[in-house]
């Protein structure tokens, strides 16, 4: 039995996966390591959370998780940076066996729509969610119209892009729409986003400095 030992601290350049927490790694000799997930870019990087031994590439090993998703499962191959570090790079899309409703957070963001027939406008979200937004200002709008969006989130990155559906307009004229094409990248910035403003709403809540 290995000995639990303390969470190594992350490196400084990955983030947290939203809503993440602690996972496994299957190897393939059947051994589960406890982890816990980070990002880096396009890639998964994965904490151990107990005392192994192993250090060889794993090319067939299976990650699970929980994220504001599901449960994520992935196969692919990990890769030991040292006993409590290892890149994980997964063959072929992931497989969520339980999806989670998205967390929606109240927040005005910009809103530059594109769509063949009524141009460019700009409008604003009323609320914004890792799989869609409610909009004020986009009057035009008609129930299952697709548009083009883009969305500056204040990040220092690229602005998220995509395409979305009116999904239904409500009796005060709002649009709800759902997002059809999005980048997964740029939906883990847009949940991370909102993970940051439920954070920082509960801390003004509280009082405490940000």
């Amino acid at each position: 039995m290995t000995e639990q030992i303390d969470i190594p601290a992350a490196p400084s350049n990955v983030l947290p996966l939203p809503g993440s927490g602690q996972g496994k790694l299957t190897t393939p000799t059947g051994e589960e390591l406890p982890v816990r997930t980070f990002e880096r870019g396009h890639e998964v990087v994965l904490v151990v959370l107990v005392d192994t031994n192993e250090s060889e590439p794993l090319a067939s090993a299976e990650l699970e998780y929980t994220s504001v998703r599901g449960v994520v499962r992935l196969h692919g191959e990990a890769v030991f940076e040292d006993r409590s570090l290892i890149r994980f790079r997964a063959h072929g899309d992931a497989a969520v066996t339980q999806r989670r409703s998205f967390v929606r957070v109240t927040t005005p963001q910009a809103v530059t729509l594109t769509s063949d027939d009524d141009g460019e406008r700009r409008v604003h979200t009323v609320d914004l969610s890792g799989g869609g937004m409610l909009l004020a200002g986009a009057d035009t709008l008609e129930t299952a119209q697709i548009v083009r969006f883009s969305m500056a989130l204040g990040d220092g990155g690229l602005p998220v892009q995509g395409e979305a559906r009116v999904l239904r307009i409500r009796e005060d004229g709002k649009r709800a729409l759902v997002f059809q094409q999005i980048d997964e990248y740029d939906r883990q910035r847009l949940i991370r986003f909102v993970f940051e403003c439920m954070r920082t709403a509960r801390a003004r809540t509280r009082g405490d400095f940000i």
